[in-house]
């Protein structure tokens, strides 16, 4: 996904907030007159970006597919409401929700870190977070030794996104070990995954979900790792529309707790024990 800061700084959160966030609160079943205007209206307005690219949000012959898709789709059936995806540009979801052109953004947003009281608050809040991503190794067959380890990366041509949650892991190792990982930085992930194909690249540190449906695409593709620099993604709403997000929470709830979520994961190729940190 497109990198933001969050992923740097959601390091030393990540322990105590996510938990929080999804053991915090259970949400009423009130409504506010955000919720009672998306009742009225019959249908949830959601932002996505189809280039955002496969497993998240993508189009398939012409239709919506992704595993974000499937989850915010089973969200809406679960609320009694119908759902509207409004095609915007990712680095454009937020201005469009501050705008009220949409009332949720669910397209690989990462749960926004803990800040300190005194600092600007955000105008928009997370919802309960529905995958936890990180970072794996992505190789091909032709790889005459899987490096299993940051350490065995030392040396090697590794393939980032420029930015990425990969980018920073590579980078905060290499600022610490003498031997330093041959990092190569790319803006597109379609010019990195050719390198990669032709030879140009020992391995690629990229996020699971893409390293997972690369190996379902490609017979003789590889990922492996422990999943290292975990980080949540969750759903955006504007603050002010606490009602929505209550909502929003209460039905994800309810899908962990039917098995529902797992099995759109498993279903992606994405469900790991990390995933159980979810269901807290």
């Amino acid at each position: 996904m497109p990198p933001t800061c969050s992923r740097r700084l959601f390091l030393g959160w990540f322990g105590t907030g996510l938990l929080s966030s999804c053991a915090g609160t259970a949400p009423v079943s009130s409504a506010g007159p955000d919720w009672v205007l998306v009742r009225q209206r019959g249908f949830l307005r959601a932002a996505a970006d189809p280039l955002v690219g496969a497993p998240y949000f993508f189009k398939r012959a012409g239709e919506y597919a992704g595993f974000e898709w499937e989850i915010l789709s089973a969200l809406c059936r679960q609320l009694g409401v119908g759902l509207e995806v409004t095609p915007i540009a990712w680095p454009e979801q937020v201005g469009a929700l501050v705008a009220q052109k949409v009332d949720l953004l669910f397209n690989g947003h990462e749960l926004p870190p803990a800040t300190a009281e005194d600092a600007p608050r955000l105008p928009y809040e997370p919802t309960r977070p529905y995958y936890l991503s990180s970072q794996q190794i992505l190789y091909t067959g032709a790889q005459e030794s899987a490096p299993e380890t940051l350490v065995a990366l030392a040396g090697r041509r590794v393939g980032v996104i420029d930015q990425s949650g990969g980018w920073a892991l590579v980078s905060a190792y290499n600022r610490k070990n003498v031997v330093p990982i041959g990092i190569v930085g790319f803006r597109s992930l379609q010019d990195l995954l050719a390198q990669l194909e032709g030879g140009g690249l020992d391995v690629a540190l990229i996020e699971a979900p893409v390293a997972t449906w690369q190996v379902m695409q490609h017979q003789n593709w590889r990922r492996l790792g422990p999943g290292w620099l975990p980080v949540a993604l969750a759903g955006l709403v504007r603050t002010q529309d606490q009602s929505t997000r209550e909502q929003l929470d209460l039905a994800m709830g309810e899908l962990v707790a039917a098995g529902q979520l797992q099995a759109i994961l498993r279903r992606w190729g994405l469900w790991s024990e990390l995933q159980n940190r979810l269901v807290v």
